[in-house]
């Protein structure tokens, strides 16, 4: 299936949607300010546009928080991410506070102009590894915008703050580059392709895998499946962000997924209002709690693989079910 069917008929994202903008962070004002330049509609088609889901797993994958509770919460640990204070350290007090930390591997599948996956490469510290992966033809976009970001940031902060955002490469392993974030590297991964899995997995194996926007050709549903039952294992887990456009259509990918994947739908919890107690708040408890980003009909799942004996013999429901209660707990 081509990024270019035919009529294709799409435009540039302008941005997130307004409800989202609460959780923008200062730090990521250069990202959105990039997101005309990083979308290529005309040359990478489907591909080279930032589809509405991006930016809902984008306020996900975050540093836990009091404004922002959601469960279950991301599920990297938090000690990976940066803070203020690590980033002001400088780059010799980051990589010594992360040596103690085991490395960890993030996979994006589908990745297309990269968003998500260069976002949250800024908020991890140099313990983290992220692979942008995408087919052949798109990893030329995502280099450009890997380099383009990294542009942005040496001439704002300096060749330190900017080394780890450059594709590694033979010459430059990315456990020798001086850096003060996670490394991103950008790989070819065409879904069903073993060999192009097992070369992601000859690099060390998974613990995450980002999944977004990926859900929309039925003909692709099935090598879809099967590259992330290759690439996980029982500890890794997917971070899935979906937005429902033709649910009948869709609806299918859903129910073998949940057969080898057990899936949590993402709530967000309302900050306690002011002078609230305790047993108000708990009295209100429904009230306070939503499905995330089900109001633009986006959601965010959180999977983990099924040990084979645990394997369904059919297929699973709980997309549908929620579907049915309107995506409500």
């Amino acid at each position: 299936m081509t990024n270019h069917p035919k009529e294709l008929d799409i435009h540039i994202s302008g941005g997130p949607p307004e409800g989202l903008m609460f959780s923008m962070s200062p730090d990521e004002d250069d990202l959105m300010s990039m997101i005309d330049s990083m979308q290529d509609i005309t040359s990478f088609g489907i591909a080279g546009r930032i589809w509405e889901s991006t930016y809902v797993l984008n306020a996900f994958l975050r540093r836990p928080s009091e404004q922002l509770t959601f469960t279950p919460q991301c599920p990297i640990p938090s000690e990976y991410f940066l803070s203020s204070t690590k980033t002001s350290a400088g780059a010799g007090a980051v990589k010594e506070q992360s040596s103690t930390l085991d490395p960890i591997r993030i996979v994006e599948l589908g990745a297309g102009t990269g968003l998500v996956g260069i976002a949250l490469a800024k908020r991890l510290n140099p313990s983290a590894t992220l692979m942008l992966t995408d087919l052949e033809e798109v990893i030329p976009l995502l280099e450009k915008n890997v380099q383009d970001t990294q542009d942005w940031r040496l001439k704002s902060h300096g060749s330190a703050a900017s080394a780890a955002w450059m594709p590694s490469g033979p010459s430059e392993p990315a456990s020798e580059r001086p850096s003060t974030s996670a490394h991103l590297e950008v790989e070819p991964l065409a879904w069903g392709n073993s060999s192009h899995a097992a070369r992601i997995l000859s690099k060390g194996r998974v613990d995450y895998v980002l999944a977004c926007d990926l859900v929309y050709f039925p003909e692709l549903y099935p090598p879809l499946l099967q590259t992330l039952r290759e690439i996980t294992d029982l500890d890794t887990r997917v971070i899935f962000g979906y937005k429902d456009r033709a649910h009948w259509k869709e609806m299918p990918f859903w129910e073998q997924f949940g057969r080898y994947f057990e899936m949590e739908v993402v709530r967000i919890e309302r900050k306690k209002s002011p002078g609230t107690s305790d047993d108000e708040n708990e009295e209100d408890e429904d009230e306070q709690s939503d499905i995330f980003g089900y109001e633009q009909d986006m959601f965010i799942f959180v999977a983990k693989k099924r040990q084979d004996k645990d394997i369904l013999a059919g297929v699973d429901d709980t997309l549908t079910t929620l579907m049915m209660m309107q995506i409500r707990y």
